[in-house]
């Protein structure tokens, strides 16, 4: 768990840029496949997509606002993991603190 944190927070402490982009859903399947799903797969007649994409780090789909950057958001704290190996997903709880 540590380790985890460990690098989350050093990425938060990098201050990466989190590139929003607009594309259509064929051209980010087509650029990242499936890891822009999250849980929830979107439905079939959702066209256009708006990706937040962190350089070698990470790449979601997702209509919420987000910060520029990773330093934006302070740190995190790790609360607890949770398997759960019907769906073999791993859940990560934590924490933003202000600093």
């Amino acid at each position: 768990m540590e380790r985890v944190e460990i690098e989350a927070n050093r990425k938060i402490e990098e201050d990466a840029p989190i590139e929003e982009l607009e594309m259509s859903r064929d051209e980010a399947e087509e650029r990242w496949g499936d890891a822009i799903y999250d849980l929830f797969p979107l439905p079939p007649g959702v066209k256009r997509l708006r990706i937040l994409h962190i350089e070698d780090w990470n790449v979601n789909a997702c209509r919420e606002r987000h910060t520029r950057t990773t330093g934006e958001i302070g740190s995190l704290k790790i609360r607890k993991f949770r398997y759960r190996p019907s769906r073999e997903l791993l859940e990560i709880s934590f924490d933003i603190l202000d600093e």
